[in-house]
Protein backbone atom coordinates (compact mmCIF):
# COMPACT_ATOMS: atom_id res chain seq x y z
CA UNK A 1 0.00 0.00 0.00
CA UNK A 2 1.53 3.14 -1.20
CA UNK A 3 1.76 6.26 1.72
CA UNK A 4 -0.17 9.03 0.60
CA UNK A 5 1.14 12.50 2.52
CA UNK A 6 -1.77 14.62 1.13
CA UNK A 7 -4.74 12.28 3.21
CA UNK A 8 -2.61 12.50 6.13
CA UNK A 9 -1.73 15.99 6.03
CA UNK A 10 -5.98 16.77 5.07
CA UNK A 11 -6.95 14.81 8.26
CA UNK A 12 -4.66 16.87 10.30
CA UNK A 13 -6.30 19.84 8.71
CA UNK A 14 -9.41 18.99 9.09
CA UNK A 15 -8.78 17.76 12.83
CA UNK A 16 -6.53 20.16 14.15
CA UNK A 17 -9.14 23.01 14.40
CA UNK A 18 -11.55 20.66 15.98
CA UNK A 19 -8.83 19.90 18.79
CA UNK A 20 -7.97 23.14 19.55
CA UNK A 21 -11.29 24.91 20.13
CA UNK A 22 -12.50 21.70 22.09
CA UNK A 23 -9.23 22.66 24.79
CA UNK A 24 -10.37 26.91 24.87
CA UNK A 25 -14.16 26.00 25.32
CA UNK A 26 -14.46 22.76 27.05
CA UNK A 27 -17.12 23.15 29.32
CA UNK A 28 -16.75 23.60 33.61
CA UNK A 29 -19.48 21.54 34.49
CA UNK A 30 -22.00 19.27 32.70
CA UNK A 31 -24.30 20.47 30.27
CA UNK A 32 -28.08 21.08 31.11
CA UNK A 33 -30.04 19.21 29.79
CA UNK A 34 -31.78 20.58 26.55
CA UNK A 35 -35.23 22.69 26.88
CA UNK A 36 -38.63 20.77 26.60
CA UNK A 37 -41.79 21.86 26.31
CA UNK A 38 -44.89 20.67 28.32
CA UNK A 39 -48.19 22.01 26.58
CA UNK A 40 -50.85 22.52 28.76
CA UNK A 41 -55.06 24.04 29.49
CA UNK A 42 -53.29 26.94 32.48
CA UNK A 43 -55.89 26.03 34.89
CA UNK A 44 -55.30 22.14 34.89
CA UNK A 45 -53.36 19.40 34.07
CA UNK A 46 -54.57 15.67 32.95
CA UNK A 47 -53.70 12.75 34.95
CA UNK A 48 -53.04 9.10 33.75
CA UNK A 49 -56.15 8.71 32.68
CA UNK A 50 -56.71 11.25 31.03
CA UNK A 51 -59.48 13.50 33.60
CA UNK A 52 -58.79 16.76 35.07
CA UNK A 53 -57.46 17.82 38.22
CA UNK A 54 -56.17 21.63 39.65
CA UNK A 55 -52.66 22.23 39.06
CA UNK A 56 -50.28 21.89 41.72
CA UNK A 57 -47.57 24.54 42.65
CA UNK A 58 -45.24 21.37 41.44
CA UNK A 59 -46.38 22.05 38.10
CA UNK A 60 -45.18 25.63 37.95
CA UNK A 61 -42.01 24.82 37.49
CA UNK A 62 -42.15 23.63 34.13
CA UNK A 63 -42.30 25.45 31.56
CA UNK A 64 -45.49 25.83 30.49
CA UNK A 65 -46.66 27.39 26.37
CA UNK A 66 -50.90 27.98 26.77
CA UNK A 67 -52.89 31.05 25.46
CA UNK A 68 -52.39 33.39 28.32
CA UNK A 69 -48.27 33.08 27.46
CA UNK A 70 -47.62 35.48 24.72
CA UNK A 71 -44.50 36.35 23.14
CA UNK A 72 -41.22 37.87 24.29
CA UNK A 73 -41.21 41.50 23.76
CA UNK A 74 -37.74 43.20 24.63
CA UNK A 75 -38.37 46.99 26.28
CA UNK A 76 -38.57 49.75 23.54
CA UNK A 77 -35.55 51.49 23.80
CA UNK A 78 -34.28 54.21 26.56
CA UNK A 79 -37.05 52.74 28.56
CA UNK A 80 -34.91 50.18 30.66
CA UNK A 81 -30.85 50.35 31.70
CA UNK A 82 -28.31 48.62 29.36
CA UNK A 83 -26.26 48.06 32.19
CA UNK A 84 -27.50 44.00 32.05
CA UNK A 85 -27.17 43.39 28.54
CA UNK A 86 -28.54 39.16 28.44
CA UNK A 87 -31.84 40.00 29.25
CA UNK A 88 -33.97 37.39 31.29
CA UNK A 89 -35.71 34.46 29.17
CA UNK A 90 -37.91 31.95 30.53
CA UNK A 91 -36.41 29.13 32.20
CA UNK A 92 -36.70 25.94 31.30
CA UNK A 93 -36.07 23.01 33.47
CA UNK A 94 -36.21 19.24 33.71
CA UNK A 95 -39.71 17.65 33.53
CA UNK A 96 -40.67 15.28 36.08
CA UNK A 97 -39.94 11.53 35.66
CA UNK A 98 -43.28 10.51 36.09
CA UNK A 99 -44.50 12.85 33.30
CA UNK A 100 -42.14 11.09 30.94
CA UNK A 101 -42.87 7.45 33.09
CA UNK A 102 -46.61 8.21 31.25
CA UNK A 103 -45.52 7.98 27.99
CA UNK A 104 -42.77 4.74 28.81
CA UNK A 105 -43.46 0.85 27.54
CA UNK A 106 -41.87 -2.07 26.86
CA UNK A 107 -41.83 -1.62 23.04
CA UNK A 108 -40.57 -4.26 21.28
CA UNK A 109 -37.87 -1.90 19.25
CA UNK A 110 -36.45 -0.09 22.41
CA UNK A 111 -32.58 0.15 23.01
CA UNK A 112 -31.40 -2.61 25.28
CA UNK A 113 -28.73 -2.12 27.79
CA UNK A 114 -26.08 -3.40 26.01
CA UNK A 115 -25.68 0.65 23.90
CA UNK A 116 -21.85 0.12 24.43
CA UNK A 117 -20.03 2.66 21.78
CA UNK A 118 -21.52 4.18 19.20
CA UNK A 119 -25.78 3.11 18.11
CA UNK A 120 -26.67 4.19 14.81
CA UNK A 121 -29.03 1.60 14.57
CA UNK A 122 -31.68 1.43 17.65
CA UNK A 123 -34.21 4.47 17.93
CA UNK A 124 -32.93 7.26 20.43
CA UNK A 125 -34.18 6.57 23.76
CA UNK A 126 -37.62 8.23 25.09
CA UNK A 127 -36.03 10.29 27.74
CA UNK A 128 -33.69 14.03 27.49
CA UNK A 129 -33.06 15.85 24.67
CA UNK A 130 -36.46 17.68 22.86
CA UNK A 131 -39.85 16.34 24.13
CA UNK A 132 -42.81 18.14 23.40
CA UNK A 133 -45.58 17.07 25.66
CA UNK A 134 -49.48 17.89 24.99
CA UNK A 135 -52.88 16.38 27.28
CA UNK A 136 -51.95 12.59 27.00
CA UNK A 137 -49.36 12.98 23.82
CA UNK A 138 -46.03 13.26 23.32
CA UNK A 139 -43.41 13.72 20.82
CA UNK A 140 -40.20 12.81 20.68
CA UNK A 141 -37.63 14.96 17.61
CA UNK A 142 -34.47 12.79 17.21
CA UNK A 143 -31.75 12.79 14.24
CA UNK A 144 -28.43 13.55 13.27
CA UNK A 145 -26.28 15.25 11.08
CA UNK A 146 -23.19 12.94 10.09
CA UNK A 147 -20.40 13.83 7.87
CA UNK A 148 -17.79 11.94 6.72
CA UNK A 149 -14.80 11.92 4.77
CA UNK A 150 -13.95 8.84 2.87
CA UNK A 151 -10.31 8.14 0.94
CA UNK A 152 -9.77 5.04 -0.53
CA UNK A 153 -6.68 3.02 -1.09
CA UNK A 154 -7.69 0.84 -3.30
CA UNK A 155 -10.32 0.30 -6.04
CA UNK A 156 -14.13 0.05 -4.56
CA UNK A 157 -16.80 1.09 -6.89
CA UNK A 158 -18.98 2.11 -3.65
CA UNK A 159 -17.88 5.22 -2.94
CA UNK A 160 -20.09 6.15 0.08
CA UNK A 161 -20.03 2.90 1.92
CA UNK A 162 -17.76 -0.03 1.90
CA UNK A 163 -19.85 -2.38 -0.19
CA UNK A 164 -17.58 -5.19 -0.28
CA UNK A 165 -19.22 -6.98 -3.75
CA UNK A 166 -18.20 -3.84 -5.09
CA UNK A 167 -14.61 -4.42 -5.08
CA UNK A 168 -13.30 -5.01 -8.43
CA UNK A 169 -11.00 -7.52 -9.50
CA UNK A 170 -7.76 -7.56 -11.29
CA UNK A 171 -8.52 -3.60 -11.37
CA UNK A 172 -5.75 -0.84 -12.18
CA UNK A 173 -4.32 0.86 -9.26
CA UNK A 174 -6.44 4.19 -8.38
CA UNK A 175 -7.67 5.97 -5.22
CA UNK A 176 -10.73 7.52 -4.61
CA UNK A 177 -11.78 10.96 -2.19
CA UNK A 178 -15.69 11.36 -1.32
CA UNK A 179 -17.21 13.69 1.26
CA UNK A 180 -21.12 13.49 1.89
CA UNK A 181 -23.51 13.73 4.85
CA UNK A 182 -26.25 11.19 3.42
CA UNK A 183 -26.21 9.64 6.64
CA UNK A 184 -27.55 12.55 8.40
CA UNK A 185 -30.76 11.30 9.85
CA UNK A 186 -34.66 12.99 11.40
CA UNK A 187 -37.23 10.78 13.11
CA UNK A 188 -40.47 11.46 15.24
CA UNK A 189 -41.14 9.02 18.05
CA UNK A 190 -45.23 9.92 18.91
CA UNK A 191 -46.74 8.28 21.93
CA UNK A 192 -50.48 8.87 23.17
CA UNK A 193 -52.76 7.17 26.09
CA UNK A 194 -55.89 5.32 24.81
CA UNK A 195 -57.40 3.43 27.25
CA UNK A 196 -54.51 2.57 29.39
CA UNK A 197 -52.37 1.99 26.74
CA UNK A 198 -49.40 3.95 25.42
CA UNK A 199 -49.71 3.85 21.12
CA UNK A 200 -46.73 4.60 19.28
CA UNK A 201 -45.68 5.29 16.11
CA UNK A 202 -41.97 6.20 14.45
CA UNK A 203 -41.15 7.67 11.58
CA UNK A 204 -37.57 8.00 10.09
CA UNK A 205 -35.34 8.98 6.99
CA UNK A 206 -32.17 9.43 5.95
CA UNK A 207 -31.08 10.68 2.62
CA UNK A 208 -28.88 8.33 1.26
CA UNK A 209 -30.42 8.11 -2.26
CA UNK A 210 -29.86 8.74 -5.69
CA UNK A 211 -29.34 12.68 -5.59
CA UNK A 212 -29.26 12.78 -1.91
CA UNK A 213 -33.36 12.91 -2.08
CA UNK A 214 -34.97 12.13 1.40
CA UNK A 215 -35.78 8.94 1.72
CA UNK A 216 -37.74 6.74 4.19
CA UNK A 217 -36.27 4.48 6.79
CA UNK A 218 -38.76 3.19 8.93
CA UNK A 219 -42.52 3.69 9.67
CA UNK A 220 -44.49 1.87 11.93
CA UNK A 221 -46.78 2.14 15.15
CA UNK A 222 -46.81 -0.18 17.68
CA UNK A 223 -49.91 -0.76 20.75
CA UNK A 224 -49.13 -3.47 23.47
CA UNK A 225 -47.71 -6.88 21.07
CA UNK A 226 -48.76 -5.67 17.77
CA UNK A 227 -46.35 -3.84 15.71
CA UNK A 228 -47.10 -3.03 12.16
CA UNK A 229 -45.38 -1.24 9.47
CA UNK A 230 -41.88 -0.87 8.14
CA UNK A 231 -38.84 -1.26 10.33
CA UNK A 232 -35.92 -4.12 11.01
CA UNK A 233 -36.76 -7.72 10.07
CA UNK A 234 -37.82 -9.70 12.57
CA UNK A 235 -34.46 -12.00 11.40
CA UNK A 236 -32.04 -9.24 12.79
CA UNK A 237 -30.82 -8.36 15.87
CA UNK A 238 -30.16 -4.81 16.35
CA UNK A 239 -28.34 -5.47 19.54
CA UNK A 240 -25.98 -7.37 17.79
CA UNK A 241 -25.11 -5.09 14.81
CA UNK A 242 -21.45 -3.48 14.72
CA UNK A 243 -20.64 0.01 15.82
CA UNK A 244 -19.03 0.84 12.98
CA UNK A 245 -19.19 4.47 11.49
CA UNK A 246 -19.63 2.85 7.93
CA UNK A 247 -23.06 2.55 6.41
CA UNK A 248 -23.07 -0.78 5.23
CA UNK A 249 -21.61 -2.88 8.18
CA UNK A 250 -20.34 -6.18 7.88
CA UNK A 251 -20.77 -8.68 5.60
CA UNK A 252 -22.79 -11.34 7.32
CA UNK A 253 -25.13 -8.52 9.68
CA UNK A 254 -28.41 -8.60 8.51
CA UNK A 255 -29.66 -4.92 8.00
CA UNK A 256 -32.78 -5.24 6.06
CA UNK A 257 -35.72 -3.02 6.74
CA UNK A 258 -39.25 -4.36 5.06
CA UNK A 259 -43.00 -3.88 5.89
CA UNK A 260 -44.42 -6.38 8.07
CA UNK A 261 -46.99 -7.02 10.79
CA UNK A 262 -45.15 -8.54 13.92
CA UNK A 263 -46.22 -10.19 17.40
CA UNK A 264 -43.69 -10.14 20.38
CA UNK A 265 -45.20 -12.17 23.44
CA UNK A 266 -43.21 -13.40 26.63
CA UNK A 267 -43.92 -16.98 27.06
CA UNK A 268 -42.80 -18.84 30.21
CA UNK A 269 -41.09 -16.06 31.70
CA UNK A 270 -40.67 -12.34 31.32
CA UNK A 271 -36.93 -12.66 29.99
CA UNK A 272 -38.15 -15.19 27.13
CA UNK A 273 -39.95 -13.50 24.44
CA UNK A 274 -41.19 -15.02 20.67
CA UNK A 275 -41.84 -12.90 18.15
CA UNK A 276 -43.88 -14.21 14.62
CA UNK A 277 -44.21 -11.86 11.90
CA UNK A 278 -45.39 -11.94 8.08
CA UNK A 279 -43.19 -9.35 5.96
CA UNK A 280 -42.76 -8.26 2.71
CA UNK A 281 -40.63 -10.31 0.09
CA UNK A 282 -37.87 -9.57 -2.40
CA UNK A 283 -35.65 -11.72 -4.57
CA UNK A 284 -32.39 -11.91 -6.44
CA UNK A 285 -32.78 -14.36 -9.08
CA UNK A 286 -29.13 -14.89 -11.54
CA UNK A 287 -30.68 -17.15 -14.67
CA UNK A 288 -29.00 -19.45 -16.85
CA UNK A 289 -27.97 -17.98 -20.65
CA UNK A 290 -31.06 -17.38 -22.59
CA UNK A 291 -33.54 -17.89 -20.24
CA UNK A 292 -35.62 -14.76 -19.74
CA UNK A 293 -38.21 -14.39 -16.94
CA UNK A 294 -39.41 -12.25 -13.61
CA UNK A 295 -39.18 -13.81 -9.81
CA UNK A 296 -42.68 -13.70 -8.48
CA UNK A 297 -43.58 -13.09 -4.57
CA UNK A 298 -46.17 -16.36 -4.26
CA UNK A 299 -46.34 -15.55 -0.55
CA UNK A 300 -44.57 -13.44 2.07
CA UNK A 301 -41.94 -13.84 4.29
CA UNK A 302 -43.00 -15.69 7.63
CA UNK A 303 -39.99 -15.12 10.08
CA UNK A 304 -39.58 -15.70 14.05
CA UNK A 305 -37.20 -15.47 16.42
CA UNK A 306 -37.05 -16.23 20.27
CA UNK A 307 -34.71 -14.21 22.64
CA UNK A 308 -33.43 -14.76 26.00
CA UNK A 309 -32.74 -11.70 27.70
CA UNK A 310 -30.79 -11.45 30.82
CA UNK A 311 -28.94 -8.98 32.81
CA UNK A 312 -25.50 -9.42 31.18
CA UNK A 313 -26.03 -10.98 27.98
CA UNK A 314 -28.50 -11.46 25.22
CA UNK A 315 -29.18 -14.80 22.91
CA UNK A 316 -31.41 -15.08 19.96
CA UNK A 317 -32.19 -17.59 17.29
CA UNK A 318 -34.57 -16.25 14.20
CA UNK A 319 -35.80 -18.46 11.60
CA UNK A 320 -36.67 -17.84 7.93
CA UNK A 321 -39.40 -19.44 5.85
CA UNK A 322 -39.74 -18.36 2.01
CA UNK A 323 -41.33 -19.41 -1.12
CA UNK A 324 -38.92 -17.92 -4.03
CA UNK A 325 -40.71 -18.03 -7.30
CA UNK A 326 -39.94 -17.65 -10.98
CA UNK A 327 -41.58 -17.23 -13.78
CA UNK A 328 -40.06 -18.56 -17.32
CA UNK A 329 -41.22 -16.13 -20.07
CA UNK A 330 -44.78 -17.58 -21.60
CA UNK A 331 -44.57 -20.30 -18.89
CA UNK A 332 -46.29 -21.30 -15.29
CA UNK A 333 -44.59 -20.27 -12.23
CA UNK A 334 -41.69 -22.37 -10.57
CA UNK A 335 -41.58 -22.12 -6.74
CA UNK A 336 -38.96 -23.20 -4.34
CA UNK A 337 -39.37 -23.09 -0.52
CA UNK A 338 -36.33 -21.20 1.23
CA UNK A 339 -35.06 -21.49 4.65
CA UNK A 340 -32.43 -19.33 7.11
CA UNK A 341 -31.65 -19.59 10.65
CA UNK A 342 -29.57 -16.59 12.37
CA UNK A 343 -28.09 -17.15 15.77
CA UNK A 344 -26.60 -14.02 17.56
CA UNK A 345 -25.50 -12.73 20.62
CA UNK A 346 -24.15 -10.00 23.02
CA UNK A 347 -22.17 -10.09 26.09
CA UNK A 348 -21.56 -7.80 28.63
CA UNK A 349 -17.85 -8.48 29.51
CA UNK A 350 -17.61 -5.32 32.11
CA UNK A 351 -19.68 -2.63 32.32
CA UNK A 352 -17.63 -1.03 29.87
CA UNK A 353 -17.08 -3.76 27.33
CA UNK A 354 -19.50 -5.89 25.31
CA UNK A 355 -18.93 -8.78 22.59
CA UNK A 356 -20.95 -9.97 20.18
CA UNK A 357 -21.40 -12.89 17.45
CA UNK A 358 -23.45 -14.44 14.58
CA UNK A 359 -23.61 -17.40 12.63
CA UNK A 360 -25.79 -17.00 9.93
CA UNK A 361 -26.83 -19.81 7.10
CA UNK A 362 -29.81 -21.49 4.93
CA UNK A 363 -30.84 -21.46 1.22
CA UNK A 364 -31.99 -18.67 -1.16
CA UNK A 365 -31.73 -15.76 1.71
CA UNK A 366 -28.71 -14.35 -0.10
CA UNK A 367 -30.79 -11.93 -0.64
CA UNK A 368 -30.90 -10.12 2.64
CA UNK A 369 -27.10 -9.80 2.04
CA UNK A 370 -27.80 -8.33 -1.31
CA UNK A 371 -26.90 -11.51 -3.13
CA UNK A 372 -28.53 -14.00 -5.53
CA UNK A 373 -30.69 -16.32 -4.09
CA UNK A 374 -30.60 -18.73 -6.80
CA UNK A 375 -28.25 -19.27 -9.79
CA UNK A 376 -27.82 -21.44 -12.51
CA UNK A 377 -27.53 -25.22 -11.36
CA UNK A 378 -27.02 -26.64 -15.26
CA UNK A 379 -26.74 -25.19 -18.94
CA UNK A 380 -31.02 -24.88 -18.46
CA UNK A 381 -31.87 -25.10 -14.79
CA UNK A 382 -31.36 -23.14 -11.76
CA UNK A 383 -31.71 -23.89 -8.09
CA UNK A 384 -31.09 -22.15 -4.70
CA UNK A 385 -27.49 -21.29 -3.35
CA UNK A 386 -26.75 -21.76 -0.01
CA UNK A 387 -25.01 -19.36 1.95
CA UNK A 388 -22.96 -19.09 5.75
CA UNK A 389 -21.70 -16.64 6.97
CA UNK A 390 -20.29 -15.31 10.62
CA UNK A 391 -18.67 -12.36 12.62
CA UNK A 392 -17.56 -11.80 15.59
CA UNK A 393 -16.96 -8.15 17.29
CA UNK A 394 -16.01 -5.67 20.29
CA UNK A 395 -17.42 -2.57 21.71
CA UNK A 396 -15.37 -0.89 24.45
CA UNK A 397 -15.89 2.37 25.97
CA UNK A 398 -12.58 3.49 27.63
CA UNK A 399 -13.95 6.42 29.91
CA UNK A 400 -16.82 8.73 29.31
CA UNK A 401 -16.04 10.19 26.08
CA UNK A 402 -13.75 7.87 24.21
CA UNK A 403 -14.60 4.47 22.64
CA UNK A 404 -13.60 1.92 19.92
CA UNK A 405 -15.04 -0.90 17.98
CA UNK A 406 -13.45 -3.97 16.10
CA UNK A 407 -15.49 -6.30 13.61
CA UNK A 408 -14.92 -9.01 11.41
CA UNK A 409 -17.07 -10.73 9.27
CA UNK A 410 -17.23 -13.46 6.68
CA UNK A 411 -19.87 -14.55 3.96
CA UNK A 412 -19.82 -17.55 1.59
CA UNK A 413 -21.88 -17.83 -1.34
CA UNK A 414 -22.16 -21.43 -2.23
CA UNK A 415 -22.05 -20.99 -5.77
CA UNK A 416 -21.85 -23.10 -9.01
CA UNK A 417 -19.66 -23.88 -11.76
CA UNK A 418 -22.23 -22.73 -14.08
CA UNK A 419 -22.48 -19.06 -12.83
CA UNK A 420 -20.55 -16.42 -14.46
CA UNK A 421 -17.20 -16.71 -13.29
CA UNK A 422 -16.69 -13.35 -12.21
CA UNK A 423 -19.87 -13.27 -9.76
CA UNK A 424 -19.15 -13.33 -6.03
CA UNK A 425 -17.70 -16.24 -4.24
CA UNK A 426 -17.00 -15.10 -0.73
CA UNK A 427 -16.21 -11.39 1.09
CA UNK A 428 -14.76 -10.82 4.04
CA UNK A 429 -15.19 -7.52 6.36
CA UNK A 430 -12.79 -5.84 9.25
CA UNK A 431 -13.06 -2.44 10.62
CA UNK A 432 -11.87 -0.99 13.70
CA UNK A 433 -12.21 2.72 14.72
CA UNK A 434 -11.95 5.32 17.38
CA UNK A 435 -15.00 7.50 18.33
CA UNK A 436 -13.89 10.37 20.79
CA UNK A 437 -16.88 12.57 22.19
CA UNK A 438 -15.30 16.28 22.79
CA UNK A 439 -18.80 17.64 23.84
CA UNK A 440 -21.79 16.71 24.35
CA UNK A 441 -23.85 15.32 21.58
CA UNK A 442 -20.75 15.67 19.07
CA UNK A 443 -18.68 12.85 18.43
CA UNK A 444 -15.52 12.50 16.40
CA UNK A 445 -14.26 9.27 14.66
CA UNK A 446 -11.86 7.71 12.46
CA UNK A 447 -12.21 3.74 11.30
CA UNK A 448 -10.14 1.46 9.30
CA UNK A 449 -11.55 -0.55 6.74
CA UNK A 450 -10.47 -3.65 4.74
CA UNK A 451 -12.55 -6.21 2.79
CA UNK A 452 -11.68 -8.91 0.25
CA UNK A 453 -13.55 -10.47 -2.99
CA UNK A 454 -13.51 -13.39 -4.34
CA UNK A 455 -14.98 -14.39 -7.37
CA UNK A 456 -16.28 -17.91 -8.81
CA UNK A 457 -13.14 -18.45 -10.75
CA UNK A 458 -11.36 -18.06 -7.45
CA UNK A 459 -10.10 -14.14 -8.35
CA UNK A 460 -9.47 -12.35 -5.47
CA UNK A 461 -9.63 -8.22 -4.82
CA UNK A 462 -8.99 -6.27 -1.85
CA UNK A 463 -9.56 -2.39 -0.57
CA UNK A 464 -8.20 -0.30 2.00
CA UNK A 465 -10.36 2.59 3.12
CA UNK A 466 -9.79 5.34 5.68
CA UNK A 467 -12.98 7.15 7.24
CA UNK A 468 -13.28 10.25 9.07
CA UNK A 469 -16.63 11.09 10.24
CA UNK A 470 -18.25 13.89 12.35
CA UNK A 471 -21.16 13.53 13.94
CA UNK A 472 -23.67 16.33 15.76
CA UNK A 473 -27.03 14.49 17.38
CA UNK A 474 -29.87 16.38 17.85
CA UNK A 475 -31.19 17.52 21.49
Amino acid sequence: MQSNPGLFTFLIFMLAPTLGWTQDHLPLANAATAARIRVSDPQETQTYFGDSQPETASDTRYATIDEATGPFVPPEPGTASLDPIVQPLPEYTDLSSSEEARFASPFSTDSSQFDIGLNLYSAPPFAGGLIVFGPNVAMKIGGFVKADFIYDFNPIDSTDSFVTTSIPVDAPPRTNSRFHARQSRLSFDTRWLSDDRVIRIYVEGDFFSEDDQFRLRQAFGEVGSLLVGRTWTTFTDVAAAPATLDFEGSVSNVNRRQAQARWTQMIFHEDLKLALAVEDTRFIIDTPTGITGESRSPSPDFVGHLRLDRERAQLQVASLFRVVGFQPTGQSVITKSAWGLNFTGVYLITETTKVYSQILFGEGIGSYRDLPDAAPTAVDQGGLLPMFGWMIGATHNWNESLSSNFTYAQNDLGTTAFQNPNDVDQTTYLSANLIWSPLERVKVGVEYLYGTRTNVNGAMGDAHRLQASFIFDLP
